[in-house]
């Protein structure tokens, strides 16, 4: 009987050591470190092995320092991989802030069937980046696609959307479509984050809905603005699917990503396809640090 009660008190002091503050915060963020663990840090440091090595399946491990390192920053295809990401950057940011903040402004109003449109807004958020680009490939044929046959319709010549010279834009206009959305529902809840009243005084005063705009609303969705940049700029970088439901890599489309994929599983080179990933991954890092630390200063200047 002593036995037994004292089982009971055991298990009972375990438990109250466990749910402890000092340990119970640990129980709740352990399932979260061990997630970042076996999905993040073993892949790095996995990929960080490889890069040191001459590593091709089927053949035994070569330790060669840096070597890799130095063939990947002095390799002309990388390089122009970079500069295809940048441009798509470029493209998309561009494309879905201007058209994001002229939705979102227009949505600013009450209209009829405004929670109807806004869930079809959302939709192509719900469909897969590769299905999307399939679709999108359909769309985007010479000879039987939608587009082509209503430039004919109209009487216009038709184009080779993914061909080079159109390739790059089709692309860009693919991921813009697919991510427009995103950016639209950020800026418009921003708008309706916004005082009321510096609107009102403004009108007041006599300033003009562009004045208004330029001084007021713009620079205080500024920190949202920087977010959205932010955000698909790592996006962006990590471009695939709609280059392989569409192109292939090819027409002058080959982004950083899909270097690493061909290099990787096409050509079986796993230690310069590591090192590009790696290489990637610190430029990410980088380019996102300087966003962010204009982020802080728009996030300052508005306190």
């Amino acid at each position: 009987m002593t036995t037994q009660m004292d089982e009971v008190r055991e298990k009972r002091t375990l438990g109250e050591v466990i749910t402890s503050e000092k340990y119970y915060r640990w129980l709740l963020i352990g399932p979260l470190i061990l997630t970042l663990a076996v999905f993040m840090l073993y892949p790095f440091f996995h990929c960080l092995y490889y890069s040191t090595q001459r590593y091709v399946p089927g053949q035994p491990n070569v330790f060669i320092g840096l070597d890799n390192f130095r063939y990947v920053l002095a390799d002309a295809e990388f390089w122009s991989a970079l500069g295809i990401n940048l441009q798509v950057i470029v493209a998309c940011i561009i494309i879905e802030l201007v058209l994001g903040l002229a939705i979102a402004l227009l949505w600013y109003r009450e209209f009829r069937g405004q929670n109807l449109i806004r869930a079809l807004c959302l939709l192509p958020l719900l469909v897969s980046p590769l299905v999307m680009s399939m679709i999108w490939a359909f769309i985007f044929q010479y000879d039987i696609g939608p587009i082509n046959q209503l430039l004919l319709a109209a009487g216009l010549p038709q184009l080779n959307w993914l061909t080079p010279g159109w390739a790059l834009f089709s692309i860009s206009l693919i991921t813009s479509w697919q991510w427009l959305p995103f950016s639209i529902f950020v800026l418009f809840a921003g708008l309706r984050g916004l005082p009321r009243d510096v609107f009102e005084a403004a009108k007041v005063d006599g300033a003009s809905p562009w004045y208004t705009f330029r001084r007021i609303t713009l620079p205080s969705l500024m920190p949202l603005v920087l977010i959205i940049v932010l955000l698909r700029t790592m996006w962006l970088i990590r471009l695939f699917d709609p280059l392989y439901g569409t192109t292939r890599g090819g027409s002058g489309t080959q982004s950083l990503d899909w270097v690493v994929f061909r290099t990787s599983f096409a050509y079986f080179d796993m230690g310069v396809g590591s090192t590009m990933a790696l290489i990637s991954l610190f430029l990410t890092i980088i380019l996102c640090a300087i966003l962010f630390r204009y982020l802080m200063k728009a996030l300052g200047a508005i306190k």
